[in-house]
This record gives C-alpha cells, sequence and structure tokens, in this order.
C-alpha cells in the first residue's frame, strides 16, 4: 500500500506490530510486507512505546494482550495517557476468549482480530486506518 501523487514524495505506510510470539510477529509481518506496508515489530507494550517516543508514527498498531513485561493493557492506557499518541488506532489481535475482548474493547480500538489472524481481516484493519 505505497500512496503517491502528483507533487508528493511516496509514503509507505507502517505498522507497529507488538507481538511477544516471534513465530506469530514473523507471519503477520510477512503477510503486511507481501501487501507493500512497512512493520516494526516489537516484542512487547515497553518496546513498542520506546518505538512511538522515539518518533514512529504508525497507521495502526496491532497490539497483542498478552505478554511478558507489559501486556496490552498496560500498553493501551500508557498509549491513551499521552496525548501524542492517542490518535494512532489500535487493531488487538489475540487468541483469548470474549472477556478479552470486552476488555479490550473497553480500552477503544479499532478492531479485535482473533488468532489465528485471517489475511483479509488483517487488510480490512489496515484500510479501515488509512479511508
Amino acid at each position: 500500500m505505497t500512496v503517491s501523487a502528483a507533487g508528493e514524495s511516496e509514503h509507505r505506510h507502517a505498522v507497529l506490530l507488538v507481538e511477544d510470539d516471534y513465530d506469530t510477529r514473523e507471519a503477520v509481518t510477512a503477510i503486511l510486507e507481501s501487501l507493500g506496508v512497512g512493520v516494526v515489530g516489537a516484542a512487547n507494550g515497553r518496546e513498542a512505546l520506546e518505538s512511538l517516543w522515539g518518533g514512529l508514527r504508525p497507521c495502526l498498531i496491532v497490539l497483542d494482550i498478552a505478554m511478558p513485561e507489559m501486556d496490552g493493557y498496560a500498553f493501551r492506557r500508557a498509549q491513551l495517557a499521552d496525548p501524542t499518541l492517542t490518535d494512532i488506532p489500535v487493531a488487538v489481535m489475540s487468541g483469548a476468549g470474549w472477556a478479552v475482548e470486552r476488555d479490550a474493547r473497553a480500552l477503544g480500538l479499532t478492531r479485535f482480530l482473533r488468532k489465528p489472524v485471517d489475511p483479509d481481516q488483517l487488510l480490512a484493519a489496515l484500510s479501515e486506518c488509512l479511508a
């Protein structure tokens, strides 16, 4: 999803993928990169916040909930507490049940994706953010 228009420089959309499982992170990265989307990976919420505080501005954050060090809930609360980060859309990705989805939705998110992630649902979440 590379976008360019007359007189504008080419912009490559980026996703911040916050996922502690290496295999899942690699699989989702491969899907997104096949669509021309840049991916920055983080193994937990703390790494993700450091990337954001370092200047990364993704079009979408794809966020796992259960992670070591800083889980998805703690990350989302920190994101919402920082006015410079609140406008970045978040899609939660989890293999957990409906209670986790309810709790995640209470923190406000763009979309809830069930693991294993359906590539079409991932694309829909990204397209929704870019619209």
